[in-house]
């Protein structure tokens, strides 16, 4: 079962990542995008919202006027450039990778586990459940058997290619 929480924390989390992946125009555009997710708010709550997570009117990725962070403020949502991060991080730290059903374990140098494990939740090559980083141990629950082994196999070929390109 899945669910998002209606917290304010949650509400301004599926705002920043709707803008940071849709043009969105308008507020009026927002607020249907947001009630499409299961959150109804008021125009006044929404403008307070796009304050607090530092969303202003500027050009979209595609060229378009729309809202933008003005931030990267929101570290858990996708950044352009994050998966070559991740392969960089991945061919300099991972040490190993296993899967056991829909569990993946990794394991880094001491002390690496949780800045893999944020460059893992940034890039957009895996859609996990969820991550949890230790010292030097990171569980991450993929959303299927297959999933978790297909991850698994890919962390290994960047780990030693370094590359997201296949080839």
């Amino acid at each position: 079962m899945a669910g998002t929480p209606q917290t304010v924390a949650a509400r301004r989390a599926v705002i920043a990542e709707i803008i940071s992946t849709v043009s969105v125009e308008s507020q009026h555009q927002l607020l249907d995008l947001i009630s499409a997710r299961g959150f109804t708010v008021t125009q006044a709550t929404l403008s307070r919202d796009l304050d607090a997570i530092d969303a202003t009117k500027g050009l979209c990725a595609d060229g378009t006027p729309g809202y933008v962070l003005a931030n990267d403020s929101n570290t858990s949502l996708p950044i352009p450039g994050a998966d070559i991060a991740l392969a960089r991080a991945v061919s300099d730290l991972l040490l190993s990778a296993e899967s056991s059903g829909v569990m993946v374990v990794l394991r880094t140098p001491p002390g690496a586990a949780q800045f893999l494990a944020g460059h893992i939740d940034r890039g957009r090559l895996f859609d996990t459940l969820g991550t949890v980083a230790g010292d030097d141990t990171i569980f991450i629950v993929a959303r299927s058997t297959s999933l978790a082994g297909q991850m698994c196999s890919e962390l290994l070929r960047l780990a030693e290619s370094g590359s997201t390109t296949h080839g």
